[in-house]
């Protein structure tokens, strides 16, 4: 299998901010795995946040073509040597990790969703209202609601959390997910929490910082609503330690490294009666497509990261209001936009 790679900078429409963090565009890296006549495509979209970067993405790039080998329908052997050899670097995984399936997709002549036996990827999608000063967070809400988005994920933990769930409330009724990306401390989060009750959230998305995962239980306790794990949540291990402290985990291929290591947290998950949320970052379709494909397994999902761009390079993901869809292309489903 011959490997290449290259850059590309993606736009959201709108500044994209947390209570952490904010990005004016993002550089992500789309890796091509050419075989027999077929490329598979996939995309890296490094995070800071997990200590991956575009340059130790490129770094990991280089060593793993020696460890493709020349069969991608032996995706298990494959995977697991580059788990082992880049454990660090799950940004990269998740990237080859979709080319492979992409390529074995198109081989077969198969969408990928139907090749792990699964449902046509149908699913409603939150749309993320990030961190603004309010005139541009009441355009970004307007934006999302003309749309017909039925579900909002909003960022929360800044000071203006209740002017801006208060204007929601006034024009929204739907489900309301709120994600404050570990910005309480342990002692202030069940006041925080008790006082967001009035807006009738859906879930509570990582009120803590990652490390104090332990503390999590308490607040599942003040029954306000679900609270769900992001960053204390990375890989399949980590389902296992949260366990009896989250109600649920959001699962995104950045963190985990790709389908095959998703399919784990999902089992773990299920079997020990938690709910999931499949998750992105800013990114295009060709890094949203492969969580899509396993949508049908879990309760919610908040792939919005292509839905954000001023223009997404990527095509084959439709949208009718707040819900996405793959088709019966073979692969992933997704191809490079033609240019304008």
């Amino acid at each position: 299998m011959k490997l290449t790679w290259r850059r590309q900078i993606v736009r959201p429409r709108h500044r994209f901010a947390t209570s952490q963090w904010g990005v004016d565009e993002k550089e992500t890296l789309q890796v091509e795995l050419a075989h027999d006549g077929l490329v598979g495509w996939g995309e890296i979209v490094p995070s800071t946040l997990y200590g991956q970067t575009v340059e130790s993405s490129e770094a990991a790039l280089v060593q793993a073509g020696d460890l493709l080998g020349d069969d991608p329908f032996t995706l298990e052997p494959i995977l697991t040597r580059l788990r082992t050899a880049f454990d660090d670097q799950r940004a990269v995984l998740d990237g080859l990790d979709a080319a492979l399936h992409d390529w074995v997709g198109k081989r077969l002549g198969v969408p990928v969703w139907k090749l792990l036996g699964l449902a046509r990827p149908q699913k409603q999608t939150t749309f993320t209202i990030g961190v603004a000063d309010p005139e541009l967070t009441r355009v970004k809400i307007d934006e999302a609601l003309a749309a017909g988005f039925t579900a909002l994920k909003i960022k929360v933990g800044v000071p203006d959390d209740h002017q801006t769930l208060a204007y929601i409330r006034t024009r929204f009724d739907g489900p309301l997910f709120l994600d404050a990306n570990q910005a309480w401390s342990p002692d202030e989060a069940p006041q925080r929490i008790r006082a967001l009750a009035q807006y009738r959230p859906t879930l509570i998305e990582q009120p803590l910082p990652r490390e104090q995962w332990q503390h999590l239980a308490e607040l599942c306790q003040l029954g306000v609503a679900p609270i769900f794990a992001d960053e204390s949540c990375e890989r399949p291990a980590d389902v296992l330690r949260l366990r009896g402290y989250v109600d649920g985990v959001n699962i995104k291929f950045t963190k985990c490294g790709g389908i095959r290591e998703a399919l784990r947290m999902i089992t773990l998950a299920r079997a020990f009666d938690l709910q999931i949320m499949l998750g992105c970052f800013v990114c295009s379709s060709l890094a949203i497509a492969p969580a899509l494909t396993l949508a049908s397994l879990v309760d919610y999902a908040d792939l919005d990261g292509a839905l954000l761009l001023a223009e997404d390079p990527y095509e084959g993901i439709t949208r009718d209001g707040g819900i996405i869809s793959l088709g019966d292309q073979p692969g992933l489903g997704v191809t490079p936009r033609a240019p304008r």
